[in-house]
């Protein structure tokens, strides 16, 4: 991997999740790490779309960049004493954030997106959302969700969340593949949560394939029965110590993303646990 995007606010908890994407550079062998501030110099008012009848707010793109940078280099200096052998690069952009990642991730090579993501009530989740969130729903590469709460173990014990629906599809699996051999874990948990009802035929097939996939790993296989995917999946990891999840992510269209509940969306709202996204 040739370099690690960390995209920062300045909050204490883009704080958090930058030290994290150190450590998680080290242990992937990557020498690079890169902080994005995306800031907006030109916003309508109230964040709708313009309008020959709305205003906009225009700002100084100079000074904007200015403090930007600044800031991003106190940031670069607070980090390097934990960066040994890893370079760290600033970059401010002028643009919506999700638009400067999308460019930045092409230009630079990025192999993985860290970003952290604050505890919040349901009220201002759907109020507000997050920029994490928004990220994920539409990222095309792999992104590292840090919670505010989170604990900055090395990744050694992992979680695998797996749904057997975007498995057998097998988009996912070769950046699976890629990613654990080089996190290299000490112990990998596959964890499958399900209902009451029995594996079905086609489910009895995935299992086997996902055994033989995995068995090179030190893994234990996990099948739980529960209702709640979610809530299955963090107080596995809770009660075993997992230092990260990983959970394969989906890409939906509006209306299934407005009917149908994500997993991944809701691990990263309500675990402590780094949160691992590939897209599938």
């Amino acid at each position: 991997m040739q370099s690690i995007l960390v995209l920062t606010d300045f909050s204490d908890v883009a704080l958090q999740a930058a030290k994290y994407a150190v450590r998680l550079a080290a242990r992937l062998q990557c020498n690079r790490v890169l902080l994005l501030n995306a800031y907006q110099s030109l916003e309508p008012i109230a964040n709708v779309p313009v309008s020959p009848e709305l205003p906009i707010i225009q700002a100084n793109p100079d000074e904007l960049y200015k403090g930007s940078s600044s800031q991003l280099e106190v940031l670069r200096k607070r980090l390097e004493p934990e960066a040994a052998g890893i370079t760290i690069e600033t970059l401010a952009e002028d643009d919506i954030l999700e638009e400067a990642v999308k460019r930045v991730v092409a230009r630079e090579h990025a192999g993985l997106v860290v970003a952290g993501i604050a505890d919040k009530s349901n009220l201002e989740k759907f109020l507000v959302g997050s920029h994490s969130i928004r990220i994920m729903e539409n990222c095309e590469y792999p992104l590292v969700i840090v919670p505010e709460d989170s604990r900055l173990l090395l990744p050694q014990r992992i979680l695998l969340a797996v749904d057997f629906e975007v498995l057998r599809e097998g988009k996912a699996l070769p950046g699976l593949v890629t990613l654990l051999n080089s996190l290299q874990p000490e112990a990998l948990f596959a964890v499958n949560v399900a209902g009451d009802d029995e594996y079905s035929p086609e489910a009895k097939q995935d299992i086997a394939q996902m055994h033989q996939l995995l068995e090179k790993y030190p893994v234990t296989f996990h099948y739980l029965k529960k209702d709640d995917v979610t809530e299955g999946i963090t107080d596995f990891a809770t009660a075993n110590n997992i230092a990260l999840i990983i959970a394969l992510h989906e890409k939906k269209g509006l209306l299934a993303t407005l009917f149908q509940k994500s997993v991944s969306k809701q691990l990263a709202w309500n675990s402590n646990v780094p949160l691992l996204i590939l897209p599938a």
